[in-house]
Parts: structure tokens; sequence; C-alpha cells
């Protein structure tokens, strides 16, 4: 199952491409990858290493960054959208670096 955050960046993503009146077909086009790659991610069925993710952002105009929780306000204020886990128990912020993500199982959108 795919993790709740990944699924709101998956759905930032799709949104910020359909804003821009980018296809699935020229973002891949731009970030290295194939359409069905960014189909099966946009659609929550597949991870994606952290490099594809930088090029899916970057090729909407978009760009992928870190942000302190304190500073998570401030970034919100400004536009950001924060991901889920801030008001998650124990706080997800750990474990989004290392628990799901690192590209496994994403039926080749690794390509990136």
């Amino acid at each position: 199952m795919m993790h709740p955050t990944v699924l709101e960046i998956a759905h930032a993503i799709r949104t910020a491409r359909a804003a821009a009146r980018i296809s699935q077909r020229e973002l891949g086009r731009r970030a290295g990858l194939t359409q069905a790659q960014i189909s099966r991610f946009e659609s929550g069925r597949v991870n994606l290493r952290l490099s594809s993710l930088v090029e899916l952002a970057r090729g909407i105009g978009l760009e992928v960054m870190l942000v302190p929780r304190e500073g998570v306000p401030a970034a919100v204020e400004m536009g950001a959208e924060p991901g889920g886990g801030e008001d998650s128990p124990g706080g997800n912020g750990a474990q989004e670096g290392g628990g799901n993500g690192g590209g496994t199982g994403d039926g080749g959108a690794d390509n990136g």
C-alpha cells in the first residue's frame, strides 16, 4: 500500500501538470520517463525514485525541497502545499525519507 504522503505528492504533481496544460507524454519527454510511468505514479500505483520525482517537478516548473516543520506555515503562506504526516502520531517526517521510498517495486519507474 502506498504511503499517504506519496499519494498526496502524486496528486499534487497531477494537479500542477494539468494546471500547466502539459500532457503526461510531454512531461515524460521533459523528465526522461515514459507516459505510462507518469500515469502509474499519478494514479498511486508506483513509487518513483527521488531523482525521478525531482525531474517530474522540474518539468512542470516546481522544485522539491525539504522544509523544517516549524517553517511549514511560512512555506504554506508562500503557496507551498504541505504533505500529510504533520498531525500524525509520532511525526511521520522521519519515516518518509527512509521507510517507503527508495524506488523498489515501482514497475520500472526508476528509469529517471
